[in-house]
């Protein structure tokens, strides 16, 4: 299989820019919702499924295989320069069960009890293989989620957390990502 073409994509999704790899095995919902700017690749067996507030994919962005945005609950906003792992799922809604409600899409919804928040990764965060994100989460500028863990609340800037839930490891990623980042910058806009 080969990847969407940029006709393609122009028609489908709600906006596109340019140099953007998609493979065709991903599958859009509402596509018309998603917004992806330059210089962005997504890889197979993805899903995008975007609600009314869309989904939003900053420039210089990498989806690995298998990654899952359930976007319908709120607005998924993928900053410049972040990058998602393999079978990482992000969802803007989960049900609640605890105080005994339903859950369930065949249920109405008076019978259920739903949590619905947006979830935003800033410049340069990182979300390891095979992790969860939930409603209502940011991730600073340059956080990293080490591989399978849930992440249940926001992530602060350059922190790294891990484990179900995640919790900070107490080291930090460096701010040297700026000074690379421009200096990639630079090189790129020479290619172009």
């Amino acid at each position: 299989m080969s990847n969407y073409s940029q006709e393609e994509l122009d028609n489908l999704l709600g906006s596109v820019g340019e140099r953007v790899s998609i493979h065709r095995s991903v599958v859009f919902f509402n596509p018309k919702q998603i917004f992806i700017d330059s210089d962005v690749r997504i890889d197979c067996f993805s899903m995008l499924s975007a609600g009314q507030n869309g989904i939003h994919i900053g420039h210089h962005c990498h989806l690995s295989a298998g990654v899952y945005l359930y976007g319908g609950g709120d607005k998924i906003e993928i900053e410049s320069f972040a990058g998602i792992s393999s079978r990482t799922t992000l969802f803007t809604a989960c049900d609640d069960f605890v105080e005994g409600y339903m859950t369930g899409p065949l249920i109405p919804s008076h019978f259920k009890k739903v949590m619905n928040g947006s979830i935003t990764l800033r410049k340069h965060s990182l979300i390891g293989s095979g992790s969860i994100i939930l409603p209502n989460v940011e991730l600073g500028i340059g956080a990293a989620v080490g591989a399978m863990s849930l992440v249940k609340r926001s992530v602060k800037p350059f922190a790294i957390v891990v484990g179900i839930p995640a919790k900070e490891t107490g080291a930090k990623r460096s701010e040297l990502l700026f000074e690379l980042e421009k200096e990639f910058l630079a090189i790129s806009e020479q290619r172009f």
